[in-house]
């Protein structure tokens, strides 16, 4: 070998070598980039329009709150609107094309990443009769035009089912709600679950993993102005028995527009939420997250706020929203509340909870 092929080798060998050093580098770099998010489902659960001078003050105080803790993302499981829109599909078309603009306006007036789930509300809410369910293709179009998820789900559910992976969490989020039959079933199944499995076992180096769906899964949970959906079969179903085969850390939902967190089988269930306009529902509780190498710390925090006025307009709604949304004094003098902590800390293989204090000691 001359010298010029010796010099070549020597050359390529050295750059060989840099690139495998810096692709590890950012390999650690990405793992150990801590992640934050804010999750707050049920944000609104009514038609609220944008501008709306009744809400307006209270909308941006809380945005405010959720942008000062600074999160790579935010999750909203469900309900962002009433989608009383059964009239017909150019209904739900018009409607549509009304509330989610600007309910995203919002959003990116903050500057917020946001990744949704369906609710019940963006399926027409419950119940689901035989006018109603034939709608629930065109709800789902609607909402999938506008609120533009990953399209990474199975093919029936594309943009209503995702995954995300950031650095060492697995984010999946599920359509809790399957026609099957003419039927409709709280729960997730048939080619959904398949998918979930897959996306489970394809992630198994996540350290973290997190699902978040609208309704919950099991357990007595506290309710304001609900419905009282959870999943089909609770414990005792294939959604609930995949999450715990897989060893999911978290499982994110709201519906009950109250806060209850149960821990069973390694999984927390935190419901979590609100719903604006409504006088018993006089708080807005919204989780922080904060993930590095192997530790997860979720902080629960609350925002007092009141509803007064008259009922709001809302499509199909005898009694809406109140018009006037206030931040209580009580918070716009002390800030928002923590009433709960939880570290999950992984290490050789084992998963350990500390720091657990209010909420969380349910």
């Amino acid at each position: 070998m001359n010298l010029n092929k010796l010099t070549y080798c020597f050359i390529f060998f050295t750059i060989f070598i840099i690139n495998a050093s810096l692709a590890n580098a950012q390999k650690n770099i990405n793992k150990s980039h801590t992640i934050k998010f804010v999750s707050f489902p049920d944000f609104f659960n009514f038609d609220i329009p944008n501008p709306w001078q009744g809400y307006d003050s209270a909308v941006n105080y809380f945005l405010t709150q959720v942008k000062s803790e600074n999160p790579d993302f935010v999750l909203i499981a469900g309900d962002l609107v009433n989608g009383h829109w059964w009239n017909g599909p150019k209904c739900v078309e018009h409607m549509g094309g009304i509330y989610y603009p600007a309910w995203i306006k919002r959003m990116e007036q903050f500057g917020l990443t946001y990744y949704t789930a369906i609710g019940d509300h963006e399926l027409g809410d419950d119940p689901w009769p035989e006018s109603k369910r034939k709608l629930v293709p065109h709800f789902e179009r609607v909402y999938n035009n506008y609120l533009k998820m990953p399209q990474n789900g199975p093919e029936s559910k594309k943009g209503l089912s995702y995954f995300v992976r950031k650095g060492n969490l697995l984010l999946i989020t599920v359509e809790t709600f399957e026609i099957v039959d003419d039927t409709m079933f709280v729960d997730v199944r048939g080619e959904q679950i398949e998918w979930l499995k897959k996306i489970l076992k394809d992630n198994t180096d996540a350290s973290f993993k997190i699902v978040q769906g609208h309704t919950p899964i099991w357990g007595d949970i506290k309710c304001r102005s609900c419905s009282y959906l959870k999943i089909d079969k609770g414990k005792e179903s294939e959604f609930y028995k995949v999450l715990i085969d897989n060893k999911v850390d978290l499982y994110l939902c709201g519906e009950f527009h109250d806060v209850t967190i149960l821990q069973s089988d390694g999984l927390w269930q935190i419901v979590h939420g609100s719903s604006w306009g409504r006088e018993i529902v006089n708080t807005q509780d919204y989780l922080v997250g904060e993930i590095s190498d192997n530790e997860m710390k979720l902080t629960m925090k609350r925002i007092y706020m009141d509803a007064q006025g008259e009922y709001m307009w809302n499509l199909n709604k005898d009694k809406g929203p109140r018009e006037l949304v206030h931040i209580n004094n009580r918070t716009l003098k002390n800030g928002p509340e923590i009433t709960g902590t939880l570290t999950i800390i992984k290490k050789n293989n084992e998963k350990n909870f500390i720091n657990i204090s209010g909420l969380f000691m349910q």
